[in-house]
């Protein structure tokens, strides 16, 4: 999916394709901390931020099955060789059975030793709670919570052990600073690459619910969302805007709109819910398609127009190679705050300016 600037990244665009991209992003986070020394030195910054200053870290290990079958992630080594520390890298897939007990009490006690776990921002909060019932409540072991410190969960679990949480973004964003402080461009390009993976991963994951969009607030939401959408296109209809195919709304799994003449122009008006999420603020689009052969306008010139329309900042007009059978994609913008019939009126207003727009480019 576009995110209105920059492609999805190679990895993001081919990985979910072939293969499974939690063990990829595992890998690719292995690969680039055993390659990279400015890495592993952000990653040891991290650790310490986090009150477990194992030193510096000289080797990793992705996959390092344990004595008692625990496999955890990443386990990480010291100068001397020893395991001072293991990742555990995390989306949206639930514990296994060793996690974290099996994996803490494979940690050293006599000195400093850590167990990270790397997850989506969206589920730390709920994943520290599910890690402390394990620890504390489940296994009765020693918890002792510290200070959240720029995103960084920290407790001491015994002995001279730390168990740690932070986000994916986080920790690559402290990668990528240090490759490039270091003019590590091969570091540099390979943590771009992961962080555009964990980003779709993070776009097409299921997000934990809340307590407040079980009520009926959401629900009262989406059924008045779906009589904003009607109440525009039947004033597009009314108004002598547009040509509306049929009567009510063609519903999918993507949304809910219309197909239309728009001002002479092949259009659809909507609720899109992909681009809603990933691309701009706003629950209403409108899409002009490709011309087809019975259209007379063309859509290189259709694009010239509406860019000296409705081009704003950020740019409101989404095209490109990775729009690909979109065409050309308009977010319709809403005022918050005020009534219904004031929203109408608003996205009924940006829609004629468009209307407009296309029927003069239709004339010419």
């Amino acid at each position: 999916m576009p995110d209105g600037s920059d492609p999805p990244t190679l990895l993001a665009h081919l990985v979910p394709q072939f293969a499974h991209p939690e063990n990829v992003a595992v890998e690719a986070l292995g690969h680039i901390l055993a390659n990279s020394a400015a890495a592993r030195a952000a990653l040891a910054d991290l650790l310490r931020d986090g009150g477990a200053d194992v030193g510096p870290i000289a080797t990793v290990q992705t996959q390092a099955t344990g004595e008692g079958g625990e496999q955890p992630d990443l386990a990480l080594f010291d100068d001397r060789g020893r395991e001072c520390g293991l990742i555990e890298a995390k989306f949206w897939a639930g514990l296994t059975e060793n996690q974290p007990v099996a994996y803490l009490e494979r940690l050293r006690t006599d000195e400093t030793s850590v167990l990270l776990f790397v997850a989506p921002e969206a589920r730390r909060q709920s994943l520290w709670g599910e890690l402390r019932d394990r620890i504390a409540v489940t296994e009765g072991i020693e918890w002792w919570p510290h200070e959240d410190t720029r995103g960084l969960r920290s407790a001491s679990v015994g002995g001279a052990r730390r168990l740690l949480l932070t986000s994916w973004p986080a920790l690559l964003s402290r990668m990528a600073a240090r490759s490039s402080e270091a003019r590590e461009t091969h570091a540099e390009l390979d943590i771009r690459q992961l962080r555009g993976l964990v980003d779709r991963l993070d776009q097409d994951a299921f997000l934990p619910l809340r307590s407040e969009e079980l009520g009926p607030e959401l629900p009262r939401r989406l059924i008045s969302l779906q009589g904003l959408v009607q109440g525009v296109l039947e004033r597009i209809d009314a108004d002598g805007l547009g040509e509306v195919a049929g009567r009510g709304l063609s519903a999918s799994a993507a949304g809910y709109g219309r197909f239309l003449r728009l001002g002479g122009a092949s259009a659809w008006v909507g609720l899109w819910y992909g681009p809603w999420a990933r691309l701009r603020p706003t629950p209403l689009w409108l899409q002009l398609r490709h011309p087809s052969e019975s259209d007379d306008m063309a859509l290189d010139e259709v694009r010239r127009r509406l860019r000296q329309l409705v081009l704003r900042d950020p740019p409101d007009l989404i095209e490109g190679s990775a729009v690909g059978e979109w065409g050309l994609l308009v977010p319709i913008p809403l005022p918050d705050g005020v009534e219904e019939g004031a929203v109408v009126e608003t996205a009924v207003s940006r829609l004629s300016e468009i209307a407009t727009l296309l029927a003069v480019t239709h004339r010419e």
